[in-house]
């Protein structure tokens, strides 16, 4: 059975990272999934410009029907910080557009950036309103894996809705948040998950969350024991003041 843990991260932590994971206490071989340059994955509608290759720990990246925009997203990897230039893809109704500085709260380092398309093939603030359902495989059994999500502002709306095919009797939906928030979640022995990110509203454009992650593949060698929970360790040096999350909604 997966075992989860959920913490939220102040908004200053994830400016002291450029790269922003790293925070939880995962072990020393865990890589960052999320590729080190700024693209489009091909997640079955191809591309608007090059795709990005992924990285080995995924087999497949596929996007599904959101129940709140209807239709499939886009998925791009979009970077802030130093260093950072405008990235544009495709034209036309469908041009995508994402700018050094966001229209709303900015994270930082390299992420997965949901991008909304419209039934007709346009889309919301050219591209920006991050939002999309997707099914992760992995190439292997991840032994863990930490999954950070990017300023959370509507409740039941953004987490994890299925693992290793199982739809989950409840969604692992993370709470809502302040600006800039991030919220995290870790699951153990993984081999595939479907994840929800963010809400497209009929009227408005929604909540937009991108996210990040991490893990360590699991030694095929060995049957791995069953993870278990211990709670949450301090990190001594880094500045990173982890907080156990409360369930209850923050407003």
């Amino acid at each position: 059975m997966a075992i989860k843990q959920k913490v939220q991260l102040s908004v200053a932590s994830i400016a002291l990272s450029a790269v922003g994971l790293g925070a939880l206490p995962l072990s020393a071989s865990a890589m960052n999934f999320v590729p080190q340059q700024q693209g489009e994955i091909n997640v079955g509608l191809g591309c608007l410009e090059n795709c990005l290759e992924l990285n080995p720990v995924f087999d497949s990246i596929v996007s599904l029907t959101d129940d709140t925009s209807g239709t499939r997203s886009r998925l791009f990897v979009d970077y802030f910080g130093n260093g950072d230039t405008k990235q544009t893809y495709g034209q036309g109704t469908g041009y995508v557009e994402f700018k050094t500085k966001d229209a709303g709260t900015n994270s930082a380092g390299f992420w997965f950036r949901p991008s909304e398309v419209e039934a007709d093939g346009s889309n919301e603030e050219k591209g920006q309103l991050e939002v999309g359902t997707y099914l992760f495989n992995f190439a292997q059994e991840l032994e863990e894996i930490t999954i950070d999500f990017f300023d959370t502002e509507s409740k039941n709306t953004t987490g994890v809705l299925a693992i290793n095919g199982e739809q989950l009797a409840a969604p692992e939906y993370v709470s809502k948040g302040r600006d800039g928030n991030v919220f995290s979640q870790t699951f153990y022995n993984v081999s595939s998950l479907e994840l929800k990110l963010g809400q497209d509203k009929v009227n408005g454009t929604g909540d937009g969350v991108n996210f990040q992650m991490a893990g360590t593949v699991a030694d095929t060698a060995s049957v791995p024991e069953p993870a278990t929970l211990l709670g949450l360790l301090a990190i001594a040096g880094t500045g990173l003041g982890l907080k156990k999350k409360a369930e209850q909604d923050i407003a």
